[in-house]
Order: C-alpha cells, then sequence, then structure tokens
C-alpha cells in the first residue's frame, strides 16, 4: 500500500512539471562490516580490488555500529565497510557524486581498490566525484575506513566530549547522478513585505562541459515565475540572483509553520537539463536594542536542549518515534531547541513543519577549558582551520530552514584570552558574511561576560546558567534552591545584562539531573530537579533584558563511557531516554503554558 501511494505521488508531480535526469540513489543495502581493534587494514590493503569482503558481517547501514551488537557499545576506534555499486548505476557521460550525509569521525574512501579520498569531520555531508568511474561490466566495491576516535586537534577541540561519539555511518550513502551541466546550490531568503513577501533567490549553476553552453534559469514559486538566458563557459560556476513577489503570503512562525516551495530549473533547447526545489518559510529574525524580533513581534525562548539521539536507536529512531517525541515538546509549551552539533536534514525539516526555532552550533565545546586536568588543551589560532570550513558547510546545507533563528560559534569554551577572543570574532565574522539574514553568538559557561570581548561583533549574548551547583554554595536539598538557585541566577543575569546593556541576553542552559525513580528532597532526584526548573525559570522572567530560555535538557543522553560517575547517562531530561516523562515535564508545562496533551 505504501508503495501503491508512492508510485501515485511520483506519477502526480511527473505530471505537473517536466522530468529532469537527476536521479539520486540510496547505497542503502548488502554493506558488509568489520572491525579493526589493532589497525592493521591500512597495511593489509583490506580496501584492495580482490580482497574477499563476503566474510564480513551482514549490516544495516545507516546505524551506529554502537547498535551491531552489545560489545560494541561505546566502541571507539576503527570499522571498515564495504558495499557493491550495481553495474546498471553507472552514467557514461553524466556527473557522478558518492555523498555521505555522516560519517563518524575520520574516513578514507577507496573504489575498486583506488583511492577516492578522505575526511575528516562527524557532523556534516561529504562527497566524491566518481564520474567515469564506476564500472558498466561488473559491480564496482566501494570500502570505507571510518575512525570515531577523538583528537584533541579536531573539533569539538577538547579532550573531555559530553555526548556519545557514535561509530559508523549516521547518515545515508547516496548516489547523485546530473547532467554536466547542473543546479549545485539554491539559497531564499524570505520576508515579510505587507500582506505579501519578498522572495530573494541566489542560484548557483556549474558547467563541467567542454563547450561553451547557452541554458535558461528557471525559477518558480506557485505562480510566481522568472526565467532569463545564463552563458555558461567551460568549467564555469556562475551565481545568478532572482527577486520574486508574493503578493499574498503566509508567515512562518512556531504557531503558523507554513512551508512554501521553490523550484529551479535548468533548461537547453527546450529540454530539461536538471531541476531541483528548496522548501521555505517567511519570516524574518532580527535583534532591536534588547529584543529579539519575529516577524516584527517579540520572541521569547521557551527551549529545550534535545540531541538527536532516542535510546538505543542512537541517532537513527525510527521517523514515527522522532514525530511522536516532537509532538510532546510542542505540548508541553516549547518553541525553540538547541544543539552542540548539527542535525540530519530530515530532523530539521520536522523542526521547520511543526513550528520549532533552532540554533545551530559549529561544534567547538570545552575549548581551552582544561577539563581533563592534564595541561594538554593549549588555545591555538589554527583550530580556525577546521572551524571555518565546518562553518561554512554548515550554514550552505541548512540555510533555507526557516526553523533555524541563529548560529551559534561554540559552547562553553574559554573565549575570554586573546585567542579565543579572536577565534570568536573570526567566526562570528564569517558567519555574518555567509549569512547576513541572522543573529549570530556563542555560548559562555557561568562566568563573567566582560572579558569575552566578541560579544561585541555577536547579535546576541547566550550564558548558561547553572548555580547552586556548579557555581557558588550547593543547594543540596528543595528547601535551599530558592535562595541559593534561583535568586543567585537572577542575580548573575541582571549582571550580564548590565554589562551588555543594548544587546538582547538568551539563557542556553540551565537545569539539573533528576534520576529516573529516585525520589526525596535531595539534589539528583525527581522532585529536586523539577524544583530547580521551576525556581530558575521564575529568575528568568525577573529579569526583562533577558529574552527566555533553553532548559538543559529534553531527554536523558548517553554519555561516552567513564565521563561522569554517577550514571551511563545524563540524566538532565525531562523525559528519560526512552522518553518516558519524569516529575520534570509537569514542571515544563507548567513553566511553557503548555497542555500536555498530545494530539
Amino acid at each position: 500500500m505504501r508503495l501503491f501511494g508512492t508510485l501515485l505521488l511520483l506519477a502526480a508531480v511527473a505530471a505537473a512539471v517536466p522530468a529532469a535526469p537527476r536521479q539520486t540513489v540510496t547505497i542503502g543495502s548488502d554493506w558488509r562490516f568489520t572491525v579493526d581493534i589493532e589497525k592493521i587494514g591500512e597495511a593489509e590493503q583490506w580496501f584492495r580490488e580482490d580482497f574477499d569482503h563476503s566474510k564480513w558481517s551482514k549490516v544495516t547501514v545507516p546505524k551506529a555500529w554502537d547498535l551491531y551488537e552489545e560489545a560494541l557499545w561505546g566502541f571507539e576506534g576503527v570499522g571498515w565497510y564495504a558495499v557493491s555499486i550495481p553495474p546498471a548505476l553507472a552514467a557514461p557521460g553524466k556527473m557522478q557524486m558518492l555523498r555521505f550525509g555522516r560519517v563518524m569521525y575520520h574516513t578514507k574512501a577507496w573504489l575498486d581498490g583506488k583511492p577516492l579520498g578522505e575526511n575528516i569531520g562527524g557532523y556534516l555531508p561529504f562527497e566524491f566525484d566518481v564520474t567515469g568511474r564506476l564500472r558498466r561490466d561488473k559491480p564496482s566495491t566501494l570500502v570505507l575506513r571510518a575512525d570515531n576516535k577523538p583528537r584533541l586537534q579536531w573539533l569539538p577541540a577538547a579532550r573531555n566530549i559530553e555526548w556519545m561519539q557514535y561509530g559508523g555511518i549516521l547518515e545515508p550513502v547516496v548516489l547523485e547522478t546530473t547532467e554536466r551541466v547542473f543546479i549545485s546550490d539554491v539559497t531564499v531568503n524570505a520576508v515579510p513585505q505587507g500582506e505579501g513577501a519578498t522572495v530573494d533567490c541566489r542560484v548557483e549553476i556549474r558547467s563541467r562541459e567542454a563547450v561553451e553552453k547557452h541554458v535558461t534559469l528557471r525559477v518558480a514559486v506557485g505562480t510566481a515565475v522568472k526565467s532569463f538566458a545564463v552563458k555558461l563557459v567551460p568549467g564555469a560556476t556562475v551565481r545568478e540572483r532572482i527577486a520574486l513577489a508574493l503578493p499574498r503570503a503566509q508567515r512562518w512562525s512556531p504557531a503558523t509553520p507554513f512551508l512554501y516551495t521553490l523550484r529551479a530549473s535548468v533548461e537547453h533547447r527546450d529540454q530539461m537539463v536538471d531541476s531541483t526545489i528548496a522548501r521555505f518559510g517567511v519570516r524574518k529574525v532580527e535583534t532591536r536594542g534588547r529584543d529579539i524580533l519575529l516577524n516584527g513581534e517579540r520572541l521569547y525562548l521557551k527551549g529545550v536542549n534535545r540531541y538527536d539521539e532516542y535510546g538505543r536507536y542512537g541517532v537513527n529512531a525510527p521517523r514515527q518515534l522522532v514525530i511522536e517525541d516532537l509532538k510532546r515538546m510542542k505540548s508541553a509549551g516549547v518553541n525553540f531547541v538547541r544543539v552542540h552539533f548539527p542535525q540530519s536534514p530530515e530532523l530539521i525539516s520536522l523542526y521547520d513543519e511543526m513550528g520549532f526555532l533552532m540554533m545551530e552550533e559549529v561544534t567547538i565545546n570545552w575549548w581551552g577549558n582544561g577539563f581533563s586536568g592534564k595541561g594538554e588543551e593549549v588555545q591555538r589560532a589554527d583550530i580556525l582551520d577546521f572551524a571555518i570550513p565546518f562553518l561554512e558547510r554548515m550554514v550552505r546545507r541548512d540555510k533555507n530552514h526557516p526553523a533555524i533563528a541563529f548560529w551559534s560559534m561554540c559552547n562553553e569554551s574559554t573565549t575570554d584570552t586573546e585567542v579565543g577572543i579572536h577565534v570568536m570574532r573570526t567566526l562570528i565574522r564569517r558567519a555574518r558574511e555567509l549569512d547576513p539574514t541572522r543573529p549570530v553568538t556563542f555560548v559562555l559557561a557561568t562566568r563573567e561576560s566582560k572579558g569575552h570581548l566578541a560579544f561585541e561583533d555577536a547579535g546576541i549574548v547566550s550564558v548558561n546558567v547553572y548555580v547552586g551547583g556548579y557555581k557558588g554554595k550547593p543547594a543540596n536539598h528543595v528547601a535551599q534552591v530558592r535562595e541559593l538557585t534561583a535568586r543567585a541566577a537572577q542575580e548573575y543575569l541582571q549582571r550580564q545584562a548590565d554589562t551588555w546593556p543594548t544587546k538582547p541576553v538568551i539563557v542556553t542552559e540551565f537545569g539539573t539531573p533528576g534520576i529516573p525513580g529516585i525520589h526525596g528532597d535531595a539534589s539528583y532526584t525527581e522532585e529536586y530537579q523539577a524544583a530547580v526548573l521551576e525556581e530558575v525559570w521564575k529568575a528568568i522572567g525577573k529579569c526583562r533584558e533577558v529574552s527566555g530560555g533553553v532548559m538543559w535538557s529534553w531527554a536523558d543522553y548517553f554519555h561516552r563511557p567513564n565521563f561522569i560517575k554517577y550514571a551511563a547517562f545524563g540524566p538532565y531530561g525531562v523525559v528519560t531516554v526512552d522518553r518516558r516523562p519524569k516529575l520534570a515535564f509537569q514542571s515544563l508545562v507548567k513553566m511553557y503554558g503548555g497542555s500536555g496533551a498530545v494530539r
């Protein structure tokens, strides 16, 4: 029944628009996997064309290798994958790219025994050009070596990493086939204009033809259409800017998450060469003095931090479970989500559809804080060699999502040193060049913000608030929370607001652990966690200069092995790792004005 419905949908799309030759095929079956604990695979050339991979284990991709077998839970090291690509997928004369959504963390790839390339970074997509390299007479063999062991010089750039470093292929691997002239990027910025909207669109077209080519670029949103001629010289990359007007337009917001679709196409002599779509929302995020505005109205954050894992599904939970989880967040009154690293396009698209704003972050986390205690976390400006390409790839991939309201450059790092200030300023300025439509910030731990001078360049001052626990005199019982936690939080926030009198301030983390099923009035109990959330939220509300808060965290989450002494996971959630509500869930409902009823 699902296949029949899909065929009907494809038929309807085909009838509405001319067929385009762009094809995307998921490489998703017959994957083989083995571990390489002794790191001997490269020396023994497991990537060789004549190497027998059939003895390796058959596995599901995408899926973290931690979930293949209980003994691999938390494994940080090297794993190998192999898969056959059928000869029917070879397309002579066309461009073909192997695209990897996310592989953790350092990837090397070979095709039929010959190197394709490597990638360092486990949170964003990368690709290899396989044009003319796929065999037509027999299957081609793709081999990957993945290493998820962190390195201090790579992002997050700290010895201690709080979240699980799930290993292996975590998002789909696809083969994309296009003509040698193709659309390589589309940027859409749609802002309200009276009852309508102006749609500013930039289309990037690449030519890998050997001769000059004249094409027609066509851009359409509903009945608003523009087209014009474009000349492409051999090897050129051309960027065209198009403005469309929508006389009447629905605005995107958490209350009304209305989405539009823009279609960009390239034609040559009345034949479709390439076509792609981009979904977008009509909305404008800006700052004005102390306030953050969404579509001209003050935005007050009622947020949660949320990792993309879900119990023992890791980062690949079934879609319906994710939807139900987001519906529960919506029922609690949540309007904002923060993350420490880029999320999958599928998840961000759900945020678009369901009406969640979010802040996406460059994965610099605890940089320079010296949490390992070994004096090895020396700050160096060459972190930019990793951070700038990371930022550029993140913005390029996710810029059209209306859910994304802010970009963040780091979390809880040492940003008051000469190097820290320089790195933050460099990233903030580059983010503004890439995307001038969104405010940019970075996140400070519970410290005085005065010396963190890159906030001069930021649009928003973002601070995490943990007092009465990690900072100041500890509140060990519920009766102490109001005095030692809430009052101290309010005083801290007021000092930060006074330090930056012309900028909005937001609380990007607040919360405390609540171990599920443990009750009483002392710290780490469910009752204590609920009390801290409620009292700190009241303190945030008493500071008019503060534009809301983002509690840590929506769900409990697994830590890396031996990260923390009291549990195998971080019990900061208002729901458990498998999404059972704790007492703090009802506190969140009360705080954020939700109903708590999932529809």
